[in-house]
């Protein structure tokens, strides 16, 4: 019979993380962000004469507004997974807890 170590690292090693449909969106959303937020600040450097002007300091501070607000977003929806796996398993593990008492409390 494997140990109980054995065990847990057998069932710990067996879950597998799976990306949602929300972060594949929220990755490619990202990106776009990324990208097209530089070739817009590209394009405001380039109509104000290439010189560092309050339009341009504008566009820079709510594109990386963006790009934070996209980064945390997606830290969220990976704490929110993370905790709902965690409690998945507590409940499990009660429900073969109650299982072994009522098995026990039978006999």
């Amino acid at each position: 019979m494997p140990s109980f170590a054995g065990q847990v690292f057998k069932f710990t090693m067996e879950k597998k993380r799976h990306t949602s449909i929300f972060e594949k969106l929220l990755l490619i959303v990202g990106f776009l962000v990324l990208i097209i937020g530089y070739f817009f600040i590209n394009k405001v450097f380039i109509a104000e004469d290439y010189k560092v002007s309050w339009g341009f300091l504008q566009t820079v501070f709510l594109w990386l507004l963006m790009v934070i607000f996209i980064i945390v977003l997606a830290i969220g929806e990976d704490i929110k997974e993370g905790i709902l796996l965690r409690q998945l398993d507590e409940i499990k593990e009660l429900k073969e807890g109650i299982l072994i008492l009522l098995k026990k409390k039978n006999r």
